[in-house]
C-alpha cells in the first residue's frame, strides 16, 4: 500500500498516539489486577486496550507504512523532563494519569483520523468516552 509523503506526518502521529493509548490502558489493566483486584475494571481496560489494537490494524494495512513514518530519532518529545510526570504518590494516582494518558491519545487519534478520511476515528471517540465512564466510577 502506497503512502503519498503528505500523510507520513499524520501516520507518525497515528502511530505515535496508539502506542500512547495502548501503554496508558496496560498500565491502568494493571492498577486494576494486581493492586486493586478489580475484574470487572480490569476486564474493561483490557477490552478497551485490545479495542485499540484492532482499531490500528485497520489503520496500518502494512508494516511499511509504520516503518516510513516511524522517527524515532528526531522525535521532539523523547526527553520530555515534565515535573508532574515522575510524581505518583498512590495506585489511584498512577490509574488516573494512564487513564488520562489513554484519553488524550485517543483524543489525538479520533482527529488524526479524520484527515485521512479513516472510519476508525468514530471508533476512537466510542473509546475515549468509554474511558471517561471508567474513569467516573473508579476515581
Amino acid at each position: 500500500m502506497k503512502t503519498p509523503a503528505k500523510n507520513l506526518a499524520v501516520y507518525r502521529a497515528l502511530d505515535a498516539n496508539c502506542n500512547r493509548a495502548r501503554e496508558g490502558f496496560r498500565v491502568a489493566e494493571d492498577v486494576a489486577r494486581f493492586v486493586l483486584n478489580d475484574p470487572a475494571l480490569w476486564g474493561r481496560l483490557k477490552r478497551l486496550r485490545h479495542g485499540v489494537t484492532e482499531a490500528e490494524k485497520s489503520l496500518f494495512k502494512s508494516i511499511q507504512i509504520r516503518s516510513m513514518a516511524r522517527d524515532v530519532a528526531k522525535d521532539l518529545g523523547k526527553s520530555n523532563k515534565e515535573k508532574g510526570e515522575k510524581v505518583r504518590t498512590s495506585p489511584k494516582d498512577l490509574l488516573k494519569a494512564n487513564l488520562k494518558r489513554a484519553q488524550e491519545a485517543l483524543r489525538s487519534l479520533e482527529e488524526f483520523s479524520k484527515l485521512i478520511k479513516h472510519p476508525a476515528s468514530a471508533k476512537f471517540k466510542r473509546f475515549r468516552y468509554e474511558c471517561y465512564q471508567i474513569e467516573e466510577k473508579w476515581l
